[in-house]
């Protein structure tokens, strides 16, 4: 089956997400009343699906609502830095910095680069590819933009949340104070155990503008996985 063209839209009024199934779409309700409507992708096996955010494929309406939001959701944490995490999270860290005056951002990475320190990494093993070790880095030139200071760490969506715990730790390790995780959309709640192992307070820390269930296959289409 031949898959469709990534399609996401956004609303600036809210539409129903209550009903019990759902065909192709999922209408996510966001913080201030607005909806996102996205495409859901079945996962291999065919019986499970997520509603998937392809930040770097959405139109730039969509991308532009999602930046507001997320400015005004940072604003009021009242960080000094950006911190934005690999790889779609650097979507939106990069204009949300710019949009609250700051003069540059920090870009963590997953490409080692040969100046780059060891003691400024941590290993993860990505969710869409749990068969190859990464490692996230802070390149040792931009430890001075964080050291001492107020960051929020930005990423699009917390799903098993072991980059964001990640980053968390590199945030300690340069000395940082995070005060906040934001996000477009937390999905499931495994993030939650995730980052309380880097601290019982830290799941606390994350902020999101939506929160999208897994979805199980029903007559009819899909239905939100309860617990999820």
């Amino acid at each position: 089956m031949q898959t469709p063209p990534y399609h996401a839209q956004w609303h600036p009024h809210a539409m129903t997400a209550g009903r019990t199934c759902h065909d192709a779409t999922y209408p996510v309700p966001l913080v201030d009343g607005s909806t996102l409507v996205l495409p859901l992708r079945p996962l291999p096996g065919g019986e499970k699906a997520i509603a998937l955010l392809m930040s770097n494929q959405t139109g730039f309406a969509v991308e532009g609502a999602l930046v507001r939001l997320l400015t005004g959701m940072a604003r009021e944490l009242a960080p000094e830095v950006i911190v934005g995490v690999p790889t779609m999270g650097l979507a939106y860290a990069r204009p949300v910095a710019e949009n609250l005056g700051f003069s540059d951002y920090v870009a963590l990475g997953h490409s080692r680069k040969f100046w780059y320190d060891d003691a400024l990494s941590q290993c993860l093993t990505s969710s869409t590819s749990p068969d190859q070790a990464k490692h996230l880095y802070l390149d040792p030139a931009l430890v001075e933009r964080v050291r001492g200071r107020r960051v929020v760490v930005m990423d699009d969506v917390l799903n098993t949340g072991r980059t964001a715990a990640a980053a968390i730790r590199l945030m300690r390790v340069a000395q940082a104070q995070v005060v906040g995780i934001t996000a477009v959309l937390t999905e499931g709640w495994a993030w939650r155990a995730e980052l309380a192992h880097t601290g019982p307070d830290v799941p606390g820390l994350v902020h999101a503008l939506g929160h999208i269930p897994m979805f199980g296959r029903v007559d009819g289409g899909w239905r939100p996985l309860a617990g999820t």
